[in-house]
C-alpha cells in the first residue's frame, strides 16, 4: 500500500512538472523587444495577451481555451506574451490603445500590428482565427489588399470589422463607400449591411461623448460629423444647444439621438436581406428608443430563428420586450423557452418580471424567490428585493436606458 502511495505521489509530481513545462513553452519570458527578435529568428509573429485580475472573460479564456492542447500547440508556433494591462503591461496597453479585456494583439517582427482578437473565444473559433493570422490572412493584409483593389469582396468585410475594433468607424465608412463605387452597386446588400454596422458604431460613439460632455456642463466643444447618423446632433449643436436651459438640452439631445437612429434604420434592407440582420437592427432600434420597431423585429426574428437560438439570446430578447412594455404575451413565450433551455437565476428573474407585470403574481413571486435562492452574492439580494416588492404589489419601475439619456448633470455644476 505504501509503495502504491509513493508511486501515485511520484506520478502526480511528474504530471505537475509536465504541466509547468507546457506553460513555459507557451509563454515567452522576455520583453517585447526580445519577443520581436525571437519572432524574427523563427520567422513567426508575436502575440500579446492583455488581461486584468478582475476580468472574468480573461479567466475563461485561460481555463477553457488556452488549456486545450491543440491551442497550446498553436501558441507555441508563435511568440506569446501575457501582460496585465493594469500592471506590467500598462504602458503597452496605452501604446496599442487597448481598453477592453481580454485583447490579443498580433505583431510582425518589426512591431507592426497585423491583427487583434477582442474578447473571449472558445477553443475552435480561437484556433481558426490564430491559424489564419499565423499564415498571413490578417486584418493588415486585407487592408493592404483593399488599398490595391477597393472592390475586393473577400477583403472588405474583415477590413471593416478590424477598423471598428480599432475605434475607427470613419475609416470603415470611407472604405465601404470606395468599395460601393468600385463594385458599381453590384454588392448593394453587403454594402448596406456594412454601412449600417459602421454608422451605428459612429452614432454610438458620438452620442456617448455628447452625453459625457452634457453631464460635465460642456467643458469643451467637439466636432460632430454632418452625416447620416449624426447630422441631427450636428444641427442642434450648431444652433446653440449649450445656451439652452439644462432640461431642454436633455430633451433635444434625446430627440436628436432618436431621429439620427431613425435615419440609420433606413439603411438595412430588412424585407429582402438576410434574417440574421434582424436581430442587430432590433437591438440598435431598442437602444435608441424605437421600441415599436424593435419589438416587431424581435417577434419576427423569434418566429423564424427562435427554435435554434441560444437561451441567453432568447432571454435578452424577452428582457428588452419587457423593458419597453411591448409584445408582452410573446415575451412570456420567449422567456419560457429560454427558461426551459437553461433554468438559471437570470432566466427565472426575466420570466418572473414579465409574469408579474401581466398579472400572474403568485407564479412570479415563486420564480423570483427561486432565483434569489439559487443566485450568489449581491444578485441574490437583488432578486430577493424584487420578490418582496412583488409580494407588496409595488411597481418594479424597470425602464430602458434610453429613457434616461443623457443622464444627470453633476451636482457640483
Amino acid at each position: 500500500m505504501r509503495r502504491v502511495l509513493v508511486l501515485s505521489m511520484t506520478l502526480m509530481v511528474v504530471a505537475i512538472a509536465a504541466c509547468q513545462q507546457d506553460t513555459s513553452k507557451t509563454w515567452f519570458g522576455g520583453d517585447l523587444a526580445a519577443a520581436r527578435a525571437e519572432a524574427g529568428r523563427r520567422d513567426t509573429v508575436v502575440m500579446i495577451e492583455f488581461y486584468t485580475d478582475w476580468c472574468n472573460w480573461c479567466r475563461r479564456l485561460e481555463a477553457d481555451t488556452f488549456s486545450v492542447p491543440a491551442v497550446r500547440s498553436e501558441l507555441e508556433q508563435i511568440v506569446s506574451l501575457r501582460r496585465d494591462a493594469e500592471k506590467d503591461g500598462a504602458e503597452l496597453a496605452v501604446q496599442f490603445a487597448v481598453d477592453s479585456y481580454p485583447t490579443l494583439v498580433f505583431l510582425d517582427s518589426a512591431g507592426n500590428e497585423m491583427d487583434r482578437i477582442i474578447g473571449y473565444l472558445p477553443p475552435e473559433p480561437f484556433l481558426n482565427r490564430i491559424q489564419r493570422i499565423r499564415t498571413g490572412d490578417t486584418f493588415l493584409a486585407c487592408l493592404r489588399q483593399l488599398e490595391e483593389d477597393p472592390g475586393d469582396v473577400n477583403a472588405i468585410e474583415r477590413s471593416v470589422g478590424g477598423l471598428l475594433e480599432r475605434s475607427d468607424p470613419e475609416g470603415a465608412i470611407s472604405r465601404i463607400e470606395a468599395f460601393h463605387q468600385a463594385t458599381e452597386g453590384n454588392e448593394l446588400e453587403l454594402c448596406r449591411k456594412l454601412m449600417f454596422t459602421a454608422r451605428s458604431e459612429l452614432h454610438a460613439r458620438v452620442y456617448q461623448r455628447a452625453a459625457k460632455l452634457y453631464r460635465s456642463g460642456w467643458p469643451r466643444s467637439f466636432e460632430v460629423p454632418d452625416t447620416a447618423g449624426t447630422s441631427n446632433l450636428n444641427a442642434i449643436l450648431t444652433a446653440g444647444l449649450t445656451d439652452l436651459p439644462v432640461d431642454e438640452q436633455a430633451g433635444r439631445l434625446r430627440q436628436a439621438r432618436f431621429d439620427d437612429a431613425a435615419d440609420l434604420l433606413e439603411i438595412p434592407d430588412l424585407e429582402n436581406g438576410p434574417r440574421e440582420d434582424w436581430l442587430s437592427a432590433a437591438d440598435f432600434a431598442f437602444r435608441n428608443g424605437h421600441y415599436d420597431f424593435a419589438a416587431d423585429l424581435y417577434v419576427r426574428w423569434y418566429e423564424v430563428k427562435g427554435e435554434a437560438a441560444e437561451p441567453a439570446i432568447l432571454n435578452d430578447v424577452a428582457w428588452r420586450l419587457y423593458l419597453s412594455n411591448r409584445e408582452l404575451v410573446k415575451a412570456i413565450e420567449i422567456a419560457q423557452k429560454s427558461y426551459a433551455l437553461k433554468a438559471d437565476p437570470e432566466t427565472a428573474d426575466t420570466l418572473a418580471r414579465i409574469l408579474y407585470v401581466t398579472g400572474a403574481v403568485e407564479e412570479a413571486v415563486a420564480l423570483e424567490e427561486r432565483a434569489a435562492r439559487e443566485a450568489e452574492g449581491s444578485r441574490s439580494e437583488t432578486y430577493r428585493g424584487v420578490a418582496l416588492r412583488m409580494e407588496a404589489g409595488e411597481p418594479l419601475d424597470d425602464k430602458p436606458t434610453f429613457d434616461s439619456y443623457p443622464g444627470k448633470r453633476r451636482r457640483s455644476l
